[in-house]
């Protein structure tokens, strides 16, 4: 009777162990599936990254006419009147519109910035995303962002962490 309760037993044992080896397969399985169908996610147009337009391509200088110039005044009390220097920065009120397609990765939405002239540095971007803590949350979609926002403000602006 003992043999018999001892068999039992490690039939039941055996069960449950294949049970949740199953489980865990199974488990693992619907995970798996789930990531890959967003990395490989086969409705992305991967031609739209390289066909963005760039914003804001630099204008090669003309040369200026040579003017002449003016006679300097004689009146001291006049103070000089100078020109204020030439900014290398984007004028600002410039808005970018960026499309960022479903199932890019960080590093792609960073390559579709910096050809918008919206970041300097793709490393800067992920480093900063991650260090927000916000590299999981960017988000697909249309975003209208002004050239010369601050990197934090467009990592929030594409997180939807406002």
């Amino acid at each position: 009777m003992k043999k018999i309760i001892n068999a039992l037993r490690d039939l039941i044992y055996n069960i449950t162990d294949y049970g949740l080896i199953i489980t865990v397969i199974l488990v693992m399985t619907i995970i798996l599936v789930w990531r890959f169908d967003l990395l490989f996610s086969r409705g992305i147009d991967k031609e739209i990254i390289k066909d963005l337009p760039i914003v804001n391509q630099p204008v090669a200088e003309k040369p200026e006419p040579a003017e002449e110039e003016p006679e300097p005044d004689t009146d001291p009390d006049k103070e000089p009147v100078t020109e204020p220097e030439p900014n290398d920065e984007t004028p600002a009120g410039v808005i970018a519109t960026i499309s960022i397609p479903q199932g890019s990765f960080p590093s792609q939405i960073a390559e579709i910035l910096l050809n918008n002239n919206l970041i300097k540095s793709k490393d800067e971007f992920l480093t900063r995303c991650v260090e927000l803590e916000l590299d999981t949350r960017l988000q697909s979609g249309i975003f209208d962002i002004e050239v010369g926002t601050p990197l934090d403000n467009i990592i929030k602006i594409i997180a939807n962490a406002y």
